[in-house]
């Protein structure tokens, strides 16, 4: 068998056929199918939120054009969600699901353009099956929306390269924009985009028209997050460049292993062997127009974000926009080297793998094993709704008229407690010295002069508070220690004191106010 790779199709030959609208069903199919799961298993599990998930749940109920570490979709989905069906863990979770139920349906439109409808089934199904998008799909965070708009722009732009029919850039700038809300990442797109346009991959001539349309509709969608971020000192950005901080650890090869460890993870393990064949030994595969435009939209990403590592440091899901693409560019390769026993076993090694995550998040145990703090899957998110009960037994055992305040030290302790008190009266606001910039979105929007004139509880992870705190207070008592976990965990310890008379100073006066989660009077 000839096992060359031939040209492949930019004017979607399969598109409309009724293979096309077969293989187009059994995505969908597929595609709802795991997001039905998905959702089973986190309604059954109602597994506890981790605190950024708390964070981004209370992001949810102020809705704004930006937030202090992300732009605002990722609230602006969760406030829809929890508005259809409660704020309870799934719901608050659902956008996720419903994010990667939709980002297969474009990898396939994407893949079938380029190689074929096979090709476009396998590539959506490994995809949507991706150890990576497996765990991610359980958690609400900004990436599935990322890449859900980052899939149908990859889709509309081969389209547009290929037509250049406007409806086509018009799209892929609504994408490009609505991915930048998501996640700023979403910016990498123009490199690779200006990249495969300037070498003429896509079509019979060089669309730079359409891209600069794109790219206009993009930023006009990403304006009022632009004008958010000038009327608050361009936060996000600045907490953006912070957390790069290149140059911070320049020569981090242990930074660079584990970087590439978790794309090994995201990916799985035969898929990145694969991947790292088809590198060295690639048998004229590169030669294909599709495959190269797919490389460029992978390849540099990841190698750009090796150099982050080594510099100073990279997350795992930092690299998470190049794995659409190169699940596209893998699965192609080995259709076109015809190894069927190889992408039947990768499927179903992943389907498996999808289902015991999914099992294991439904029961929410560890069967046969001792928990500790290495040997607990499910450490940083358990235990909180014990913290918050001590909390707010404390809080409500006052002796005045109105319960007690609750002021928090740090942002985890601060989302998780708003989470789980959400039902009740209490005013939780994060302190941070007065002269310090805020260094999160509690500390930023919440007014602590609300806690003026009230007795509070105090919720540190130090068993002694800033002399600052408590210079604050008429008196200070305590601690209380809360262990939230059963077993040792120094991280899951936390120490509650009792503050009387949070002022401005010792000593002043001021009446205790009713305010309401957000920051607004009752």
């Amino acid at each position: 068998m000839d096992k060359s790779p031939p040209p492949s199709g930019h004017s979607a030959p399969a598109a409309g056929t009724t293979a096309d609208r077969d293989a187009l069903r059994l995505v969908v199919t597929v595609a709802l199918g795991i997001a039905v799961l998905r959702l089973v298993a986190l309604a059954i599990g109602q597994m506890p939120l981790y605190l950024d998930e708390a964070q981004y749940w209370f992001w949810g109920q102020d809705l704004a054009f930006g937030y202090f570490s992300k732009p605002p979709l990722i609230g602006w989905a969760i406030a829809a969600t929890t508005a259809v069906c409660g704020d309870g863990p799934a719901c608050v979770k659902a956008p996720s699901v419903l994010a990667y139920g939709i980002a297969p349906i474009f990898v396939y439109l994407l893949a079938r353009n380029l190689f074929g409808t096979r090709v476009g089934v396998l590539a959506a199904i490994g995809f949507a099956t991706l150890p990576g998008v497996a765990f991610s799909g359980f958690i609400i965070s900004t990436d599935p929306l990322l890449l859900m708009c980052w899939c149908g722009a990859l889709w509309t732009f081969e389209r547009a390269s290929a037509t250049g029919e406007r409806r086509f850039w018009l799209a892929t700038g609504l994408f490009l924009g609505i991915g930048m809300m998501a996640k700023y990442a979403m910016i990498y797109f123009a490199v690779p985009a200006l990249i495969v346009t300037a070498l003429g991959l896509v079509g019979k001539r060089r669309q730079w028209g359409g891209l600069a349309l794109a790219g206009v509709v993009g930023l006009l969608i990403l304006s009022p997050n632009l004008i958010w971020n000038a009327l608050t000192g361009f936060e996000t950005f600045r907490h953006t460049a912070a957390n790069a901080s290149v140059g911070a650890h320049i020569g981090n090869i242990g930074g660079v292993v584990d970087f590439l460890g978790d794309q090994v993870a995201i990916l799985g393990p035969v898929l990145a062997v694969a991947l790292v064949v088809l590198l060295v030994w690639p048998r004229g595969i590169f030669r294909d127009p599709g495959i190269r435009l797919l490389a460029w939209f992978s390849l540099p990403i990841l190698a750009l974000l090796v150099v982050q590592a080594f510099l100073s440091r990279a997350h795992g899901n930092w690299a998470a926009v190049a794995f659409p693409a190169l699940a596209v560019l893998i699965f192609a390769a080995l259709a076109r080297l015809d190894y069927r026993r190889l992408i039947k076993g990768t499927l179903i090694f992943h389907g498996v793998l999808f289902l015991i995550l999914g099992v294991g998040l439904a029961v929410g145990q560890v069967p046969f094993v001792e928990l500790s703090t290495r040997t607990d899957p499910f450490r940083w998110i358990r235990g909180w709704d014990r913290l918050a009960t001590a909390v707010d037994a404390l809080r409500l055992d006052a002796d005045g008229e109105r319960p007690r305040a609750v002021i928090t030290t740090e942002r985890g302790a601060t989302a998780e407690l708003i989470y789980h008190l959400r039902d009740g009266d209490a005013l939780i606001r994060r302190w941070q010295a007065d002269d310090t910039v805020p260094d999160d979105h509690f500390a930023m929007v919440l007014d602590l002069d609300d806690a003026l004139g009230c007795d509070a509880v105090i919720v540190s992870r130090g068993d002694s508070l800033p002399p600052d705190l408590v210079a604050r207070f008429d008196a200070v008592t305590g601690p209380t220690r809360v262990d939230m976990r059963p077993y040792p965990d120094r991280k899951g310890t936390y120490y509650l004191f009792v503050g009387g008379n949070f002022g401005r100073e010792r000593g002043t006066t001021n009446a205790c106010r009713s305010i309401t989660r957000t920051g607004r009077p009752l």
